[in-house]
C-alpha cells in the first residue's frame, strides 16, 4: 500500500472524462467510493493525469501458473485442444488454499498493470461429487477473500459446466472437478449472495461455460433462476472460439453457436460473449442488435492460435467490445488493446485502421471503448470518470522519459503503444490508492 492518504477528493492536472480531456479537475466521492461531483481543481492530492481504471472481463486466475510452461513444441498441429490437456492437469490440483494464493498473486498483478475490476470466470470448483456444493463454496470463498485482501473490484462468475460436448456427451475424468448438477449450481449462487458477506467491491453473476458444456435445459434453468432472483445480472459465456466448436454445433443443432444462442435465448446488453472469434456477418449484426458485448482476449487468442475476430468491421459498426486476460499469460490491459490494433494493421496493411476523428488519438479512443464495453459486461458503474460511477482510476506519470513534454492525449497513447505499468504512478479503487 502507498502512503498516499485516502481522501474524499482527488485533483488532477488532466483527467479523461466521457467527453474528452479536461484540465485542472477535482473528483469528489463519498465514503462508499462513488463519485459525487466533478469540479474545478483544488490542490488536494494532486496527480498528473487520471484515466478510468480498466475492466478485465475474462480471467481464469489459476491459469497464470501455466505461463512459460506451455510454450514449447509438443506435436504437429498443436492447438487449443492440446493446450487444454495441460490446463486440465493444473486445474485438477487446485484446492481452496492454492486457489486463494493464485488469486492474490494475479489480482495484485492486475492492479499494478492498471486493471481495477476483474470478472473471474471460475470453473475450478474442486467438485469431487457434483451433487455437493461444500468444496465449490470453499473455492469461491478463496477467490472472494483474495480479491478482498488485494482491494480490486471483483465480479465472481461461477461456471456451470456439465458435459464434454454437444449431444450431452458425458464429462471426462479430466473435467470432473468442474461439473455441478444444476440445482447445486443454483444453490451455490444463492449461497454466495445470501451468506458470503460480499463486500461493496464484490458481486456475483452467471457463467454457463459454453454451448458444448451446457445443454438447453440447464441453460434455460439458469436463466429462469436469474430472472426470478437477480434480473439483469451479468451472463458470460464462451462462444465460437474454435472452428471445431462451430462444426460440432452445426451437426448437433443445424445452426452456428451465436446464431443458435441469439435465436434460442433472450440475449441482451447484460450478456458478454467471450471470444466470438469465428462469427458470420449475420451473427455480427445479431450481436450488435442485441446490445451484448463481445469479450476479446487478444493475447490468449493469439497464444492458443484461435484465430482473428473481425474487429475492424465490428468496431466500425459500433459493436460493444471489452478486453480480458483469459489465461493470464499477459496481465496487462495495454498489451490487449495494443494487440487488437496491431493485428488489424497487419491484416489490412495500413496504420490507424479505425476511422476515428483526429481530435483524440487511436489509443485513447480504443481505451475509452474498452472501458465502455467493460462497464456493460460487468454490470457495474465503472470505466467512466463521472458522477454516480465508482471512483476507480489509474494515474499516469507525465514526467516519465516516454511522456515528458507530451500532451495529455499523447501520454495515454504512449501508455498504450509504447509503455505499460512503468508509466503508472497510482491505482485507485473506490477512491483509495492500492499501490
Amino acid at each position: 500500500m502507498s502512503d498516499f492518504a485516502p481522501s474524499q477528493q482527488i485533483s488532477a492536472d488532466w483527467a479523461l472524462l466521457p467527453d474528452g480531456w479536461h484540465q485542472h479537475v477535482s473528483i469528489q466521492f463519498d465514503h462508499d467510493g462513488v463519485i459525487t461531483a466533478i469540479a474545478p481543481a483544488k490542490d488536494v492530492n494532486r496527480v498528473d493525469l487520471l484515466i478510468p481504471g480498466m475492466i478485465n472481463v475474462h480471467s481464469h486466475a489459476f491459469q497464470r501458473s501455466l505461463a512459460g510452461r506451455t510454450h514449447r513444441f509438443s506435436k504437429p498441429g498443436d492447438d487449443f485442444w492440446s493446450w487444454r490437456t495441460l490446463m486440465y492437469s493444473t486445474a485438477a490440483e487446485m484446492t481452496p488454499v492454492t486457489q486463494h494464493s493464485a488469486g492474490v498473486r494475479v489480482f495484485n498483478e492486475f492492479l499494478r498493470n492498471g486493471y481495477t475490476t476483474v470478472c473471474e470466470f471460475h470453473y475450478t470448483h474442486g467438485a469431487i461429487d457434483r451433487s455437493n456444493a461444500e468444496i465449490p463454496a470453499l473455492m469461491c470463498d478463496a477467490l472472494l477473500r483474495a480479491s478482498g485482501e488485494v482491494g480490486i473490484r471483483f465480479l465472481l462468475l461461477p461456471v456451470l459446466y456439465q458435459q464434454a460436448g454437444f449431444g450431452n456427451q458425458p464429462s471426462s475424468q479430466d473435467q470432473r472437478s468442474f461439473v455441478l448438477d444444476t440445482p447445486v449450481y443454483l444453490g451455490l449462487i444463492d449461497h454466495l449472495r445470501a451468506e458470503m458477506n460480499l463486500s461493496r467491491l464484490q458481486s456475483v453473476g452467471y457463467a454457463p461455460h459454453s454451448l458444448r458444456a451446457v445443454g438447453y435445459d440447464a441453460l434455460r434453468d439458469l436463466l429462469d433462476h436469474r430472472r426470478e432472483t437477480a434480473p439483469g445480472s451479468p451472463v458470460h459465456i464462451h462462444v465460437s472460439e474454435q472452428a471445431r466448436e462451430i462444426n460440432e454445433c452445426m451437426l448437433a443443432t443445424g445452426k452456428r453457436p451465436v446464431e443458435w444462442l441469439l435465436e434460442s435465448m433472450e440475449v441482451d446488453q447484460s450478456w458478454c460473449l467471450i471470444h466470438a472469434t469465428h462469427i458470420s456477418d449475420s451473427e455480427m449484426s445479431g450481436i450488435i442488435q442485441s446490445g451484448a458485448t463481445v469479450g476479446l482476449c487478444p493475447t490468449t487468442e493469439a497464444d492458443l492460435g484461435d484465430g482473428h475476430f473481425p474487429f475492424e468491421k465490428y468496431a466500425g459498426l459500433s459493436g460493444s467490445w471489452a478486453i480480458g486476460s483469459d489465461s493470464n499469460t499477459s496481465v496487462s490491459p495495454v498489451e490487449e488493446v495494443r494487440l487488437l490494433d496491431y493485428t488489424s494493421r497487419l491484416l489490412h496493411r495500413r496504420r490507424n485502421v479505425f476511422q476515428f476523428d483526429a481530435s483524440l488519438g487511436s489509443g485513447t479512443r480504443l481505451y475509452q471503448r474498452a472501458c465502455e464495453g467493460g462497464r456493460l459486461a460487468s454490470g457495474l458503474p465503472v470505466g467512466r470518470i463521472e458522477p454516480q460511477s465508482h471512483a476507480d482510476f489509474v494515474a499516469l506519470s507525465t514526467s516519465h522519459a516516454l511522456t515528458e513534454d507530451l500532451s495529455a492525449d499523447e501520454v495515454l497513447n504512449s501508455y498504450i503503444y509504447a509503455g505499460g505499468k512503468d508509466l503508472i504512478d497510482q491505482v485507485f479503487v473506490a477512491g483509495i490508492p492500492q499501490l
